[in-house]
């Protein structure tokens, strides 16, 4: 089995993503990995005045800025007791930047949590989580929040997903 050394746990900095913590928090203990805290931005800033032009330079300097800021607040808000963590924020799509991320640099493990919002498919893995499983060529474990650990999935929730898609 290769060893782990380095782990990506991507976050929207919510509650949800706090599950993938937990488990990557163990194996870095376990194998004396390094985890990477990656948060994905869009870049949009959430403007006040809507006469600022949002294409200025600025912008996006000062939106990634913030990301790092909100992405400092919850790591040491959350699992300061975790140690060797890297924080990174990308500007981009969630479901590109991180296997981009992970392939860059050198990601041994890819542990991420699903939000389950609406639909089979979201209920199994969230979008973002689904997408990330399909283009990575990084292993990728998937975890499932304690909260939406007593919502089963039947067989009616499946046909129904995918009459909603067909």
């Amino acid at each position: 089995m290769k060893a782990i050394k380095k782990i990506l746990v991507p976050t929207d900095l919510s509650e949800f993503s706090l599950a993938a913590v937990e488990y990557a928090a163990s194996l870095a203990e376990m194998y004396g990995a390094k985890i990477y805290m990656l948060y994905v931005t869009d870049g949009e800033p959430n403007l006040a005045f809507p006469t600022v032009d949002r294409h200025s330079e600025t912008i996006p300097r000062d939106s990634e800025g913030e990301a790092k800021k909100q992405l400092h607040h919850f790591v040491y808000g959350n699992v300061i007791q975790v140690r060797n963590i890297v924080e990174i924020v990308r500007v981009g799509k969630a479901q590109v930047e991180i296997p981009r991320f992970a392939t860059e640099a050198g990601i041994d493990l890819i542990v991420m949590a699903t939000h389950g919002r609406t639909g089979f498919a979201h209920v199994f893995m969230g979008s973002v989580a689904e997408k990330v499983v399909r283009t990575s060529s990084v292993p990728v474990m998937i975890i499932k929040p304690r909260e939406l650990q007593s919502v089963l999935v039947t067989e009616e929730d499946i046909e129904e997903d995918l009459h909603l898609k067909g």
